[in-house]
């Protein structure tokens, strides 16, 4: 399905809703197998101000189901052929269509995640040859990306205008010694795979270079403008302060008693009795302020958060406009 994503709780209540409806099963290889591949596609469209295209980037986060072995994960057993069976003139037993189905579901999800997986590796060989008939002026051949729909999803992450990073996991245990050097190989293959960028109708990166310009050149007209009007006043500003004051019991001068240097008259502080007086008071403090320039400095403001979000960061308040 596809979404319309408006913040990141958005986001994270469609990860939740994907993960709730995947699909796990036990089989003898793996007791929380996952009975399909899983793939999140973001795409992100974005419109430099003054342009009227939008440019359109894609992230695709895919997890791949293992390939499995029929005769290790035994995702065949329990199979019933559909009809019935009779002795003499008596039906003994029958299995249903729908029976028929059902019993066949691990064995048919096997065979969708391994067809995946295949035409996958297909694709990956046929890049690689592409790269080798280029080279040497022949015509390339056919990249099978629309013989499955895992590969058909898959195209644009592929092809030559993007960046892709594999990860492959493989088992330590010797029993699966054959599928973890078959993972390693088809990771070596995706990693030989070369592809020449094409020509792009539109260039991304002059467009968002061109809006940095646009941006910076009305951050320093906005300050000149501020450095024409803005000037320092003298102001009086009223500051409050709360004050926690706690009652000691004063002080008590023993006048006879002898203290360490010699002289008599030793200072003792009473103890605290522990209850605070906190009091509100307000002081007017004269200082000076730049004024004159209040609209240009917010102005600014907004420009210096456009530039920052254009260049990858946040803009420091959530509520702020895209």
């Amino acid at each position: 399905c596809e979404v319309p994503i408006l913040d990141r709780h958005a986001f994270a209540s469609v990860l939740e809703r994907g993960e709730a409806n995947k699909r796990r099963a036990s089989t003898a290889m793996n007791e929380r197998s996952s009975r399909a591949h899983t793939l999140v596609i973001l795409r992100l469209r974005q419109r430099a101000p003054g342009k009227e295209s939008f440019v359109e980037s894609s992230l695709s986060l895919v997890d791949l189901g293992g390939s499995e072995r029929v005769s290790k994960s035994k995702a065949n057993e329990g199979i019933r052929a559909p009809g019935g069976l009779k002795a003499g003139e008596e039906e003994v037993a029958r299995v249903s269509w729908q029976e028929y189905y059902s019993c066949r579901q691990r064995i048919t999800e096997t065979n969708n995640i391994n067809k995946g997986l295949l035409t996958l590796k297909r694709c990956i060989q046929a890049l690689n040859e592409r790269s080798k008939y280029q080279r040497l002026g022949r015509e390339p051949p056919r990249v099978p990306f629309y013989d499955s729909k895992l590969t058909q999803l898959l195209e644009p992450a592929l092809g030559g205008d993007s960046r892709t990073s594999v990860v492959v996991c493989c088992s330590r245990e010797e029993e699966h010694a054959e599928e973890t050097v078959q993972t390693l190989r088809f990771g070596r293959m995706c990693g030989s795979v070369e592809q020449e960028t094409k020509a792009a109708g539109f260039d991304t990166n002059a467009a968002v270079s061109q809006a940095l310009q646009q941006i910076d050149a009305e951050i320093r007209e906005v300050e000149a403008q501020i450095l024409k009007k803005e000037r320092w006043e003298w102001r009086m500003q009223t500051q409050t302060h709360v004050v926690d004051e706690k009652d000691t019991g004063e002080t008590v001068c023993h006048h006879d008693e002898e203290m360490e240097l010699g002289l008599k008259g030793a200072v003792e502080i009473c103890a605290d009795d522990g209850d605070s007086k906190k009091q509100v008071v307000e002081h007017q403090v004269w200082g000076q302020v730049l004024v004159g320039a209040e609209a240009e400095n917010i102005r600014r403001d907004e420009l210096l958060r456009r530039r920052l979000r254009l260049l990858g960061g946040g803009s420091g308040d959530a509520d702020a406009p895209v």
